[in-house]
């Protein structure tokens, strides 16, 4: 129950904290935000391209690997969220695991392979940089 009252908290926060300035580095290729929430506990903030529910679960489920305890990405508003322990992981590297599963984001673009084979309705309009 506890952890289900976290993540809650964590999904409202991270909404209610996007404002102009975090939109404007989103669109220049940056993490939006990036804070540590408890030691080497790590919560970061950024975009990444999709479209639809099966685009949501298989981005959640690509950033999801060693060090990595929390990930959320949303249809409509394009944020992903993620908490990691810093000291097994970094931004990067869950950036990384994204793109190589097809989704273009603020840190790296996806391969063209891995994004040809992603089913149609995930296929989003590309655009030449990130």
């Amino acid at each position: 129950m506890k952890k289900i009252i976290f993540i809650s908290l964590v999904i409202a926060c991270a909404s209610c904290n996007q404002n102009n300035e975090s939109k404007a580095l989103a669109q220049e290729g940056a993490v939006i935000e990036s804070h540590a929430v408890h030691g080497a506990i790590t919560q970061a903030s950024f975009k990444v391209r999709g479209n639809c529910g099966t685009c949501k679960k298989t981005i959640e489920q690509a950033a999801k690997f060693k060090g990595v305890t929390f990930c959320a990405w949303d249809t409509l508003s394009k944020l992903c969220i993620v908490t990691f322990d810093s000291r097994a992981t970094n931004v990067g590297a869950i950036q990384k695991a994204i793109a190589d599963a097809g989704y273009d984001n603020d840190g790296y673009l996806s391969g063209e392979k891995a994004y040809s084979q992603l089913p149609e309705c995930c296929q989003y309009e590309r655009s030449s940089s990130k």
